[in-house]
């Protein structure tokens, strides 16, 4: 039987710590965009992360098993490369600190996979971010960036220091140091820890709702911070290594629009690296939204945003 057509044990994704193989095989993303061929399927994408797990396990057993779905994302990747997948497995190491989804062997190496996928059939544009399918390719903590910074010191000066926030909802637990509320609240990619955001996050939910967050309060902590030319060569010079250490462990993208059980488009593309960033430009709207703008007339974006309630916990700028 052609290997190609043979069906293999599935290795569904495992969480484990290993190392990463050197850097391989970068391309220029501007060229290879404009000259990509797209295979037409279909699949469904739900954004939970448990059902992104899911997902990305359906991918590896349908490429194991070469079901009708394995074998045209198979035959896509070869239509491209000229080179064949003969296996796929889960991914190696935790979700925050690994920075791609799952693993495929070619050529008797095994190479790395980020996957972007979106419910919505549809074909994808020649000149499209690879992720442009999902929601972003990195989630980078507060602490990386002095933007962030001073936004988390806006915030706490303007609701938490000064009592507002305590008065506001009748908070008992006394107000942290600035010092301890970035560091076990505001930077945390979780729950907030100090007793003061705990109990923050308990009123507010308590009084309005089980999802409920402090989101009218973001308008007025943008329109307080006036964000200067240093802040964004600062931000340039912080943001370029943080999405090249996040991009150089993907050796592949695969894009997927639809239903990997009916009808999808399943486009995939080579690694890549960006060279500089150019200029980056901020629009203050209830988030802070960054256009990136990098050489051959590449842009991407980013988000300042809170991951865990609107002034509870995980402030972070997404990449996107």
């Amino acid at each position: 039987m052609d290997p190609f057509c043979a069906p293999i044990k599935t290795d569904l994704l495992v969480i484990e710590e290993v190392g990463f193989p050197p850097n391989e095989g970068k391309m220029d993303v501007r060229s290879f965009f404009k000259s990509s061929p797209t295979t037409e399927m279909s699949r469904t994408r739900n954004l939970a992360a448990s059902n992104e797990l899911a997902d990305i396990n359906n991918i590896i057993d349908s490429i194991n098993s070469r079901t009708p779905a394995g074998i045209k994302i198979m035959t896509a990747f070869y239509d491209i490369f000229g080179v064949r997948i003969t296996e796929a497995r889960g991914r190696h190491g935790t979700s925050r600190g690994t920075h791609y989804d799952f693993e495929v062997k070619v050529d008797s190496e095994w190479k790395r996979i980020e996957h972007k996928g979106s419910q919505i059939f549809k074909s994808p544009k020649a000149d499209d971010a690879p992720w442009a399918a999902g929601v972003q390719f990195h989630n980078g903590g507060c602490e990386k960036y002095s933007l962030a910074k001073k936004y988390a010191r806006c915030w706490y000066d303007m609701y938490v220091g000064n009592g507002v926030l305590k008065e506001e909802f009748g908070l008992l637990a006394a107000i942290p140091t600035y010092e301890e509320w970035f560091a076990k609240d505001c930077r945390q990619q979780a729950d907030p820890k100090t007793e003061f955001g705990k109990e923050l996050k308990k009123k507010v939910r308590e009084a309005r709702g089980p999802k409920a967050s402090l989101l009218e309060k973001r308008a007025d902590v943008l329109a307080a911070i006036d964000f200067t030319d240093e802040d964004k060569s600062t931000f340039i010079r912080e943001v370029l290594p943080i999405a090249n250490s996040a991009l150089d462990q993907k050796d592949y993208w695969l894009s997927i629009h639809g239903n990997l059980d009916g009808e999808f488009n399943a486009t995939w593309y080579p690694k890549f690296m960006i060279r500089d960033i150019q200029e980056v430009s901020f629009k203050k709207n209830l988030d802070l939204e960054i256009t990136i703008k990098c050489a051959d007339d590449f842009e991407f974006k980013s988000l300042l945003r809170w991951g865990k309630g609107a002034g509870f916990s995980c402030l972070r700028i997404d990449l996107r």
